[in-house]
Order: structure tokens, then sequence, then C-alpha cells
């Protein structure tokens, strides 16, 4: 009787569809204590288990019910099958606060749809700062000096010189343009692709748009640069296409094999955050522009002078 049992439920499971037998992500949050001082730090962390082949992004605002958000960490894997992150937040008022679920994105190889996996709520007690009346009112902390940094320095010069170097580069045009004859005119060649797309990434970089918080323009700004070269090196409308069409395209060229995986993780991402209000964290925003720059470089025409020209220069 036992082994009919066994065999009836082996067979319902093998009929099952692979995705019900298939393990799900499950996720879970707690911090290292419950109750805390109005405005206190709070370490959520986070562990996700879930299948090898996923990747998690998470999908938290700035703020969770009564918490702000003050700071977040990227998902990482720390096994094969457990993935980890940390957000640290804040709540500013007494009493017992919610902590909502913690929303998670991510989409199963081959498959472009986004799903998410949420831990559970967690409650918190919120507590005032008892006053000594016997001393006089002062902040419960002092505020914050935030002084500047070597770069912000550097980029502040870099800024004005630049300035300068724009404004006397158009003097000198415009005063060349009024000293040449209509027979003296010259027309420049057109940019090379990848010079093209390497001066508009320098000009995104310098408008430090994810600084201000225009998450979004930032990204649309970098894919579009990059899709906009990939017209001009290959020749295919990138602009017009899906990222899944426009891998399809990139595969057919072997000289973009080396940037391909890179291309595909920029696409995604920035179709996370387009379409899917995912918010990605600082490293994200930096990497992102960095591999803008790798793609074009490794993709780029190699111009290399001919034997002839070089035996034709020595010999002048």
């Amino acid at each position: 009787m036992r082994m009919r049992v066994l065999f009836i439920a082996v067979a319902i499971v093998c009929l099952l569809p692979s995705d019900t037998v298939a393990q799900t992500p499950g996720a879970r949050a707690w911090a290292d204590s419950t109750s805390y001082l109005i405005g206190d730090p709070i370490a959520v962390h986070v562990e996700i288990t879930h299948p090898g082949d996923l990747e998690f992004h998470s999908l938290v605002g700035d703020t969770l019910g009564a918490f702000h958000i003050l700071s977040r960490d990227s998902v990482e894997k720390s096994s094969g099958t457990t993935s980890t992150t940390t957000l640290t937040v804040a709540a500013y008022d007494s009493g017992t606060a919610i902590l909502p679920p913690l929303q998670f994105a991510y989409s199963h190889p081959n498959d472009s749809t986004v799903r998410t996996v949420a831990t559970s709520p967690l409650i918190f007690t919120i507590h005032l700062v008892e006053v000594d009346t016997t001393k006089d009112i002062k902040d419960i902390k002092p505020p914050l000096a935030i002084p500047l940094t070597v770069a912000e320095i550097s980029l502040i010069i870099g800024t004005f010189v630049g300035v300068a170097l724009l404004i006397y580069s158009v003097y000198n045009y415009r005063k060349r343009k009024k000293e040449q004859t209509p027979e003296e005119k010259y027309i420049p060649p057109p940019k090379p692709a990848h010079v093209q797309a390497l001066e508009e990434l320098a000009m995104l970089k310098e408008k430090r748009l994810w600084q201000q918080g225009l998450i979004k323009p930032y990204y649309t700004e970098v894919t579009e640069i990059i899709r906009r070269y990939f017209e001009n090196r290959f020749g295919f409308m990138s602009l017009e296409k899906t990222t899944d069409e426009t891998m399809n395209d990139l595969r057919r060229y072997s000289a973009a094999h080396a940037a391909l995986e890179q291309t595909d993780r920029i696409l995604r991402r920035a179709d996370l955050v387009k379409f899917a209000k995912y918010q990605p964290s600082i490293p994200e925003h930096e990497e992102m522009l960095t591999a803008a720059f790798e793609i074009v470089d490794k993709t780029k025409v190699v111009e290399i002078a001919s034997v002839e020209s070089t035996e034709e220069k020595v010999a002048a």
C-alpha cells in the first residue's frame, strides 16, 4: 500500500509544470534590535535565497512608510544560492513604526519578464530622547559639516578652465571665419563615431545628473549615446529598437563581441530604471558611465598606417 502511494506522489510531481517544481526565491529581513531612539540609523539586513542563476535589484525608493532611507548597498551574492544587502533607515516620529516589505526585482535567464520578491514587514518602537530640564536646550546631534573634497575642488577649477577655453575657442573661430574668403573655407571631415561618442560621454559626465538626483535622465542619456554610437559605427538603427533587437544586431559584428556582456548589462539596467522604477545603487551609477567608455574603446575602428605610407613619410 505504501509503495502504491509513493508511486502516485512521484507521478504527480513529474506531471507538475516546471515552474511549480522549481525553487521560488524567498527573502527575509531583520535588524539588530526592535527599539531605537528617534533619528537613530537602523541597519536592516536582507537575505534572499534563490536558484544560483538569478540576480536581484532593489526597488526601494527614498522612503518606506514612516522611515527615510539613509543609505543602501547593492545586492551581492554571498553564496551560490544566497544574496545579501543592507539598508540603513531612520524614523523621525516616536511610537510604533512599521517598516513595509522590501521589494527586489529579478528575471530568469532567457526571459525578460521582471518578477519581484519581498520580505515581511518589520515592527520597531521609536523612543523620544529624555530631556534634562536642568540643562540648556540644544540639538540632539550637532549639524554635520560637509567639506569640499579634492575631487570637487578640481572639478570646479576644471569647469572654469573649460569655460575659458571654450570662450577663447569661439572667439578665435569667429575671428578666423571673418578673415577667410569663401574660397578658403575649410569643411572638416565628419568625426569618427568613437570620437563623437567619447566627447558626448565626457560632456554627460560633467553634467553630474545622478549626483543631482536626476537618475532616469542620466540612464536615458548614457544609453542614447551608446545606441547612437552603434548606428554610426555599425550602420544599424539602434535608437528605435529594443534591447533584445540591438543585442541580436551586435552579435553579427565580430568587432562588437568584446563588449557584448557590458552592453547587455547596461542596456537592461537602463530598461529597469525607465520602465520598472528600479533604483540603482551609487556603484551602479558610476559603473554605468565607466562601462560606456569601455564599450566605445573596445569596439572603435583602429586605424593602422600602411607600410607604404610610412616609407613615403620617411623618404620625405
